[in-house]
């Protein structure tokens, strides 16, 4: 019986999660959520008890998979190169899974909500940075005369920049951006050492 009642739950976490990413969170219902899922409103606020209860756990969930995400490439990744490789290849999946009407809505009308997801940049994404840098320089793939807090920073201005409504209408765009960004900054980090592991990466 719990089965079934925590695989309604996910049923409905993971249709609205597909729904609010890409036609927003305002112009959705509880209703069309309800009939997406082919469940009953009424079973859909038995597990969440409005929509901001509902998108405020599906932010919830989709930070802690970032989390785990960005973890397991680094437990994974056999040097810093290769982190940082593997991060920008699973960013450009994570913005692209986003559409701008989902970023206006939440940044507009559910701000509490848009405060909350932003905070990825400074609490995830932020610390990923600084430790791929100093592990980088500890491997000697990196330079050792980088200043690690204000090259993480620079970083995750230029993807706050990257990563937003007009940059996801043109997702394409944002793809060459991204490449671009990331290979400019890859032989900013890398010594020669580096420049090897790297060119074997872009192979």
């Amino acid at each position: 019986m719990e089965t079934t009642i925590f695989g309604k739950k996910d049923i409905i976490l993971k249709k609205a999660t597909l729904l609010f990413t890409k036609y927003g969170t305002q112009s959705l219902s509880m209703d069309d959520i309800a009939n997406e899922c082919g469940v009953s409103k009424r079973t859909v606020y038995k597990y969440f008890q409005n929509k901001a209860d509902l998108i405020n756990q599906i932010i919830g969930i989709k930070i802690t998979r970032f989390q785990e995400n960005l973890e397991d490439i680094t437990m994974k990744s056999k040097n810093a190169v290769v982190e940082l490789h593997w991060f920008f290849m699973y960013y450009k999946e994570v913005i692209s899974s986003y559409s701008p009407t989902f970023l206006r809505d939440l940044k507009r009308s559910e701000l509490i909500f848009y405060v909350k997801y932003s905070n990825i940049n400074n609490e995830i994404i932020l610390p990923f940075f600084l430790k791929n840098i100093k592990r980088g320089q500890l491997e000697g793939l990196y330079k050792q005369d980088l200043d690690q807090e204000e090259m993480s920073q620079s970083v995750l201005n230029m993807l706050s920049y990257i990563f937003t409504e007009n940059s996801l209408a043109h997702i394409e765009n944002t793809y060459g951006t991204l490449d671009f960004f990331g290979k400019l900054l890859m032989h900013r980090l890398v010594t020669v050492e580096g420049l090897d592991e790297l060119n074997a990466q872009n192979s």
